[in-house]
């Protein structure tokens, strides 16, 4: 059980280090997304300041669903945890139906999404997250891994809510646009509330009387 905290703490800082919390820096992936995007030195209180606009927005909510998606279909076969399993099922079905409502609604609006050093660095933390639990390093098959996979579904939607609480919401112009992110923003803190349950179950079970 000491080897599966270890290798929790290591999932949880790993993930973090990628950008979540102050002081980190949003990784500028092309010359081209620099002009529109700024990220201060390293260290500075103020987290991470960047100016998006509304095709920026729309790709990074666009990203946090498909990378929900991912996860969950990557987690759902490795649980063990009838809750983990069922609780990745759901991202897979809901964060769906999300992202097809939120494609249908830029449509209708005559949004082009664009992608953002913010997007692009959404993508790759869904990608290392899925590295890091399929490493030899992971715990086996069983309450270890179920715990690792909760824990990531959490991380990644704390991430979401922290991103849009502090850079998406405060940014966006269109009004369908932001009752849209207003909504999946409802959804995210209902998905986090359960997942924080479920992990709890599985650090202490409850006790049977």
């Amino acid at each position: 059980m000491r080897t599966a905290k270890i290798w929790m703490g290591t999932l949880l800082a790993g993930a973090l280090a990628l950008g979540y919390g102050c002081g980190s820096e949003v990784k500028e992936p092309t010359p081209q997304d620099a002009p529109q995007q700024q990220a201060p030195d390293s260290g500075t209180d103020a987290g991470v300041v960047l100016t998006l606009n509304d095709a920026q927005i729309a790709r990074i909510l666009q990203v946090a669903n498909e990378g929900e998606v991912m996860l969950g279909q990557y987690a759902a076969p490795l649980a063990t945890e009838q809750a983990v399993r069922d609780f990745n099922n759901q991202m897979v079905t809901e964060h769906t139906a999300v992202k097809q409502r939120l494609d249908a609604l830029i449509a209708a609006q005559g949004i082009t999404p664009e992608d953002s050093a913010l997007s692009l660095q959404l993508q790759a933390e869904v990608q290392e997250m899925m590295r890091i639990l399929s490493s030899p390093e992971a715990p086996p098959v069983g309450t270890g891994l179920d715990l690792a996979l909760i824990s990531a579904q959490l991380n990644a939607h704390a991430r979401v809510a922290f991103l849009a609480d502090s850079l998406l919401s405060p940014q966006i112009k269109n009004t369908a646009l932001a009752q849209e992110a207003t909504a999946e923003r409802q959804a995210v803190q209902m998905h986090i509330n359960s997942a924080s349950d479920i992990q709890s179950n599985i650090v202490l079970p409850p006790t049977t009387p």
